[in-house]
């Protein structure tokens, strides 16, 4: 069985032979049709090597696009999560692959420490070094990361966790891996796709009409989530000023007042901006899309504000308890109740996903429009933005909140324009 099956056009012949010559000299097996002899069945031998193979490669070129063969053996390899397109020529890829993640080696000469060219190499290794089921782990696990030789660490977390450089992770980089884009960009955390149960149990005594009756969510592919909500640090980097003072709460209403349990002093908003490692506050949603708008432009990569669903997912890591880490909480599990914070980040454990502060420290921005109910809340985990609302939900309570709040089932609305310094956010990035 070989570890990559090569998919191209017959006139790219010679691209296709460098490619192959290069891939086996880092000690990876190829096949392709040059071996056929003429007595053999043409199409049986091809299906019988495209299923064996680990990986299916791809070679877009202005004449493979237009190739049915080309194109069926890239849907089969789609459609079996072995597909690594590779673009060779500048061309138009078909639509149907234009949401895939693709290699560029429009411009390679054979140099083996070529950024791109090493990002194929990651990604055939990660496929072939994926177990099956791997790419869809129970809810709560994370795995183990396997040893890539051809992805660079960039650091390591206090944990000791290594961090790796983002140009080299790929849908098929192992659930729980570590990275980050850039320098002071947000450490991110790979997240398997899955299911779960979105909103509050029947038998929570804390539950509220707005999150019940709950709703399955199938989320259908693998993305990243930062492992802190985002620091005032990271923020000053990217915008090149710190968030403006907090502007006054909002008034409260039957179903607020169980949120806020008092109101911060005035030096909490200064402190979340200048000391280090704390998390960025004082930001409005309208502050945090223009965030990951700038981090998506300066990292080449596609980052967004986590929906309602993929937040929650997040948070429960798998869990079916009030909190991650089970049916109650306490200060050694987060901070809230506080008279006075933020906190610095990653000061109480992580979840079982290893996400930190998902439970109190700030509340958390998702891209969800407010509505009293999930009936518009699509089950494929993308944000509900049906209306007109100008509310979006928060999730996650503060440091400010009871424990009531900080459920993983909890919701908040706020208006998209407010500054609070209860309020924060973390990103979420596409991996496909």
């Amino acid at each position: 069985m070989a570890d990559v099956f090569v998919s191209y056009k017959r006139e790219d012949a010679a691209i296709a032979e460098r490619i192959v010559t290069a891939l086996t000299d880092s000690g990876i097996s190829v096949w392709w049709d040059v071996g056929i002899t003429p007595r053999q069945a043409w199409d049986a031998v091809i299906e019988q090597a495209i299923s064996e193979a680990s990986t299916v490669v791809v070679l877009w070129s202005p004449r493979s696009v237009v190739s049915e063969w080309v194109r069926a053996e890239a849907h089969y390899g789609k459609d079996r999560g072995k597909l690594i397109p590779v673009m060779v020529e500048p061309c138009t890829v078909p639509i149907a692959f234009t949401l895939n993640q693709t290699v560029n080696l429009a411009n390679w000469r054979g140099d083996r420490d070529d950024r791109q060219w090493r990002k194929l190499l990651t990604w055939i290794t990660d496929l072939t070094a994926t177990k099956p089921g791997n790419a869809n782990l129970p809810g709560g696990l994370v795995a183990v990361n396997t040893a890539n030789a051809y992805r660079d660490s960039v650091g390591t977390l206090a944990s000791g966790e290594k961090i790796y450089d983002g140009a080299f992770i790929n849908p098929s980089t192992p659930p729980g891996t570590l990275f980050r884009d850039g320098d002071n960009m947000p450490v991110m955390r790979t997240l398997a796709k899955g299911s779960f149960l979105l909103g509050a149990s029947s038998d929570d005594p804390d539950r509220t009409p707005y999150e019940s009756p709950q709703r399955r969510i199938d989320l259908p592919a693998s993305f990243a989530i930062g492992v802190f909500p985002v620091l005032a640090s990271e923020y000053a980097k990217i915008i090149c000023k710190l968030p403006s003072a907090a502007a006054p709460p909002p008034p409260t209403q039957s179903w607020f007042s169980r949120i806020t349990k008092s109101q911060p002093p005035p030096q909490a908003a200064a402190l979340a901006v200048s000391a280090d490692g704390l998390p960025v506050t004082s930001v409005s949603f309208d502050d945090a899309q223009t965030f990951v708008a700038r981090l998506s432009s300066e990292s080449h990569q596609s980052y967004r504000i986590p929906s309602e669903a993929e937040w929650e997912f997040a948070c429960r890591a798998g869990s079916l308890t009030r909190y991650s880490s089970g049916d109650s909480i306490d200060s050694t599990k987060a901070a809230f109740a506080l008279i006075a914070g933020p906190v610095p980040v990653g000061a109480h454990p992580a979840n079982s996903f290893g996400l930190y502060d998902m439970h109190g420290n700030v509340r958390e921005w998702t891209a969800d429009l407010w509505h009293d109910s999930y009936d518009l809340t699509p089950q494929d985990g993308r944000p509900a933005l049906d209306g007109h609302s100008a509310m979006r939900v928060v999730r996650g309570g503060s440091w400010s909140d009871s424990a009531v709040m900080l459920r993983s089932a909890a919701r908040m609305r706020a208006t998209q324009s407010i500054r609070s310094n209860l309020i924060g956010f973390r990103v979420a990035r596409v991996v496909s």
